[in-house]
């Protein structure tokens, strides 16, 4: 995770708070004040930690934003605080922000800080885009050393995929064992309250739905194949917001990752402190605005594109919620690496998306449509 800490940057702004802000004109009382230098350049990112240190931080001590231009405030998450420092989660807004000290019953500006300028994209005020009329046939996902699977899709009457199958064309030979000719089907029901997906091997996945937005996965186990549990709750705006995930059997391993999605555009995916180490999935999204997530299919929905998520559990089902509007170009793991994606198009539509890891190509998802 970045940390915006005071005594790591090369440049730091020292300031005192503005006493013109204090409940009765009482002078603030934290004293020797110290903000992270930001800029338009150098933006601090929703999501992120940052640090501001002074004298005078009480247990009660909140941070809020103030925009420059506008009157609404926005409290911050406090993550750690001491008499001498105060830690809080960057939260989603934009431009220019007065820090807002409130304290002891008052309230004091301590600096500025700047964040990303919202992009002009498909999102706000605006219509969603509109979803393209021709639908997914089938996808061919290539990963290295030539491993190539086929998935192929079927619909109902209202568009929904009701099979997958799957074909491991990596046997797809003359001599092969016959077993690996065998496809894997995978059905999915639907019902007004829940989802049930059956694996090939006759493991379940119960998706319970509330407004049409999945709200948990309980899992049954068949055929020797275990899956996991989760949980998902989505913000005022229908977005995914927070999600849970738990191993099975057993329950040993846990995450909860939070989502951080802004003019309709996943940015950062972070998971909470709780959460197992080894799990992973921190992540910075780079999104590209003429890129839209406008196809049949929620790319998003799809494992073998955006993996280091558990969001294509939903979204390949239409229930997870407002699906994100654009692509991204990047994705940013900090020490796991970055990955990045490159899209061809046919016109309108997506035809393949080659995925980088390091500047490596690791994999290639070819998209097919109905005639």
């Amino acid at each position: 995770m970045r940390k915006f800490l005071f005594f790591v940057m090369a440049a730091v702004l020292f300031c005192g708070c503005d006493k013109e802000e204090g409940g009765d004109n009482l002078p603030c009382p934290v004293t020797e004040v110290s903000v992270p230098a930001s800029s338009e350049e150098n933006p601090v990112s929703p999501g992120s930690s940052v640090t501001i240190q002074g004298q005078g931080f009480t247990a009660n001590s909140e941070i809020w934003l103030r925009a420059i231009t506008r009157a609404a405030d926005v409290q911050a998450e406090v993550t750690d605080v001491t008499a001498t420092t105060v830690t809080f989660t960057a939260p989603d807004v934009s431009g220019e922000q007065n820090i807002l000290l409130k304290q002891d019953g008052g309230e004091w500006i301590l600096g500025v800080l700047h964040f990303p300028e919202v992009p002009n994209t498909p999102g706000g005020d605006e219509e969603e885009p509109a979803i393209l009329p021709t639908r997914i046939s089938h996808v061919r996902v290539t990963w290295e050393e030539d491993m190539t699977f086929v998935l192929r899709y079927t619909y109902d009457a209202e568009g929904r995929i009701v099979t997958i199958t799957e074909t491991d064309q990596q046997y797809n030979f003359e001599g092969a064992p016959d077993e690996s000719f065998e496809d894997e089907v995978t059905t999915i029901e639907y019902a007004p309250d829940r989802i049930v997906v059956t694996e090939p091997e006759g493991a379940q996945s119960i998706y319970a739905l509330a407004d049409g937005r999945t709200t948990a996965i309980t899992s049954i186990p068949g055929g020797g194949v275990y899956l996991s549990d989760y949980t998902f709750s989505y913000d005022e705006n229908g977005y995914i917001a927070e999600s849970t995930w738990v191993e099975n059997p057993g329950g040993e391993y846990s995450a909860e990752s939070v989502y951080t999605v802004i003019d309709g555009s996943l940015v950062r995916v972070q998971e909470k402190e709780s959460s197992q180490e080894w799990y992973g999935g921190n992540a910075i999204y780079e999104n590209d605005p003429v890129q839209l997530n406008n196809l049949n299919i929620d790319l998003f929905g799809m494992s073998d594109f955006i993996d280091e998520t558990d969001l294509d559990r939903i979204y390949l089902f239409g229930a997870g919620g407002n699906r994100f509007k654009t692509l991204p170009v990047k994705i940013d793991y900090g020490e796991d690496g970055v990955t990045t994606y490159r899209y061809e198009m046919d016109g309108e539509y997506i035809s393949r998306i080659d995925k980088f890891q390091e500047n490596e190509l690791t994999s290639i998802l070819e998209i097919f449509y109905e005639e």
